[in-house]
């Protein structure tokens, strides 16, 4: 838990934090091709986290997952049509275009990748660096694919986390909240919290947020994963 303007400054620095928003594409609402459960949802805690991320001077990187139509940059064993085209997330298509409701503006960055993580065979980590930043708030879909293998992969980098618990999603939500558990279990020095609650903590006001304090102190069971969730 944490309440307060000063413990979040402390918990970070503003000139080396960045925001990463994950595939907020167009082809997860219900009538695409990655459905993601409550998109509508996320979309709504997402911009409102990027409005005040904004307001406080963050740098924007957005990320879609960008496949060439001919299928020549797909996974080896990736799911492909009669032609050997990909499925979904083919570059240049209306679906796999950033929603407009979290529409990157000017000055905004963003990866194109091939692979769940954001930073395999991308610039991600060259900019981080070259940016100085050592803290990200992350959020997006899907949250036990595309969202979780960049968690680790920048875990792995040395940066320190902050997830949006709200601002993720994926095609169940007891599929999303498993996720979140499964990496609160291990997001050493990281925190999650909800959207409103970040906005609250980036306006200076007081707010609520799970901190991590040791590995393993959200082990779950089918009938505790709601509970332990809520209490994130």
């Amino acid at each position: 838990m944490g309440d307060g303007e000063a413990e979040m400054s402390d918990w970070f620095r503003v000139e080396r934090s960045a925001v990463l928003a994950v595939d907020l594409q167009g082809e997860n609402l219900p009538e695409g091709a990655c459905t993601v459960e409550n998109y509508q949802d996320v979309l709504s805690k997402a911009r409102d986290v990027l409005a005040a991320c904004r307001r406080t001077g963050f740098p924007i990187i957005y990320t879609r997952h960008w496949l060439d139509p001919r299928g020549i940059d797909t996974q080896r064993y990736e799911s492909l049509d009669e032609l050997g085209r990909p499925l979904n997330s083919v570059a240049g298509s209306p679906g796999a275009e950033i929603s407009p409701e979290v529409a990157p503006k000017d000055g905004d960055i963003v990866i194109d990748k091939q692979r769940f993580t954001a930073f395999y065979g991308t610039k991600l980590d060259l900019i981080l660096n070259r940016l100085d930043i050592e803290h990200l708030i992350i959020f997006g879909v899907w949250t036990e694919a595309c969202l979780e293998t960049t968690v680790w992969d920048a875990l792995w980098r040395d940066f320190r986390i902050t997830l949006v618990k709200d601002a993720c999603g994926s095609a169940t939500e007891t599929m999303h909240k498993t996720a979140m558990l499964d990496m609160a279990n291990w997001l050493r020095g990281g925190m999650i919290i909800g959207a409103e609650e970040l906005v609250k903590a980036l306006d200076g006001k007081d707010y609520r947020t799970w901190r991590f304090e040791k590995p393993f102190s959200m082990p779950y069971r089918t009938e505790t994963i709601d509970s332990l969730y809520e209490s994130l």
